[in-house]
């Protein structure tokens, strides 16, 4: 039977949020959880990433991260304190602590350091506090500094780097990996659990939901493949809002294919992730070999005839087809039984073109920073095709408590 593993640092604040949902599924599947602490400041890098990658990202992308993390933390029913942005280096005498406490020790271990540095906003730099803690808990506080910690820490990130571990949390099974808080769902189902369905609560209004997409987006895709399905199971007002992607992206910063800017760790999790989010919804999907796609045409297109969205979805991310060639776009036209010359026609008119060029700059002034980009109603903006079921509950008419402010604040840090 595969061991149920989860390489993990206190520093990440998903670490926090997924910690008890990580044994509470141990214990469902009745599978003995392997904790591995690993040094998240060694991962970076050792894979030539910043010790702060966050740093080089653009404020949109911040923005709509920190947003993610206090709505995550709002579903668990936790809330976080603390810095949402650390060092990883602010760890790495905690992480020593853990490695070389015993395994039966470390559960508890753990779950104190999270609760200093996440309940209670603590910086995990703080020597003294570690000692404090692992005293109460009946662990040695010597292991802040010993050796054998240090070696424990070291054995556990290397083996995490050779087995395609790039961030944290991530949890394996065999061969098979998820990282963060919000792919527990997944490994629920690998384990032969079915994660209980979200429930509604509709507020009996309707509401309105936006999807700014470009078809040279895998993630696009598999986020369209549902849309309208989630639209219609909560009586929402669906609007197409085709946008250019590359525009979006070179105006706030972003690299032009930010999978090519990842480590390949990350490159080939992302690659796998893709085909298991098509498995889940059941949906085709093939990495097309035309990749990066040239797509200013079909988003043309699909603003003046929406109903050929998802045809020409499937043809990118199922058929493999070429979306930048005119003659392979006039052919899907035709095979949707509509006339390509007249619906070319009236794709390349300046208003059309101006359209999708408004849509892009909408979707810049709402914090968008890639593709999908969802909004509900206006004012809530999630990213990522992995959102939407706070989507579809957002269409319910929550709103999350980090959105009913303007722009909340980082929490403070205390001691």
């Amino acid at each position: 039977m595969a061991r149920l593993e989860w390489f993990f640092d206190v520093i990440c604040p998903q670490t926090y949020l997924a910690a008890t949902r990580m044994e509470t599924l141990a214990r469902q599947a009745d599978r003995e959880l392997v904790l591995r602490p690993v040094s998240l400041a060694r991962m970076y890098a050792t894979q030539g990433l910043p010790q702060q990658p966050e740093e080089a990202w653009p404020e949109n992308k911040r923005r709509r991260h920190h947003r993610d993390i206090l709505r995550q933390a709002e579903l668990a029913g936790l809330k976080l304190r603390g810095p949402l942005t650390r060092s990883p280096g602010e760890s790495e005498a905690a992480q020593r602590l853990l490695a070389g406490a015993p395994e039966n020790d470390r559960a508890g271990l753990m779950h104190r350091l999270l609760a200093a540095a996440w309940e209670r906003g603590s910086a995990l730099d703080n020597i003294d506090l570690l000692k404090q803690l692992a005293s109460e808990h009946g662990s040695d506080p010597a292991l802040v500094d010993s050796p054998a910690g240090l070696q424990a820490l070291e054995r556990n990130t290397e083996e995490a780097l050779e087995r395609g571990v790039f961030g944290v949390p991530t949890a394996t099974l065999g061969d098979r990996m998820w990282w963060g808080a919000d792919r527990i769902d997944f490994l629920s189902r690998a384990l032969g659990i079915t994660p209980s369905p979200t429930s509604h609560q509709p507020d009996g209004q309707r509401h309105r939901l936006e999807v700014f997409h470009d078809f040279s987006s895998p993630f696009s895709y598999l986020a369209c493949t549902q849309v309208e399905r989630i639209a219609r199971d909560h009586g929402a007002e669906l609007v197409w809002r085709p946008m250019l992607l590359g525009a979006l992206f070179r105006s706030i910063g972003t690299p032009m294919v930010p999978l090519q800017a990842m480590s390949p760790n990350r490159q080939r999790w992302g690659t796998r992730e893709m085909s298991e989010w098509a498995s889940h919804w059941g949906v085709p999907f093939r990495f097309t070999s035309h990749f990066p796609l040239n797509t200013v045409l079909a988003l043309r297109v699909s603003a003046v005839e929406p109903d050929l969205i998802q045809p020409l979805y499937r043809a990118a991310w199922a058929e493999d087809r070429d979306l930048g060639d005119q003659a392979t776009v006039a052919a899907i036209i035709q095979e949707a039984g509509k006339d390509a010359d007249t619906v070319m026609a009236r794709a390349t008119t300046d208003t059309n073109k101006a359209l999708i060029r408004t849509n892009t700059e909408a979707a810049e002034a709402l914090g968008a920073c890639g593709a999908p980009t969802l909004v509900v109603d206006g004012r809530l903006v999630f990213w990522g095709q992995d959102r939407l079921d706070m989507v579809g509950q957002a269409l319910d008419g929550w709103v999350p408590e980090a959105d009913a402010e303007a722009e909340p604040a980082e929490p403070g840090r205390t001691q």
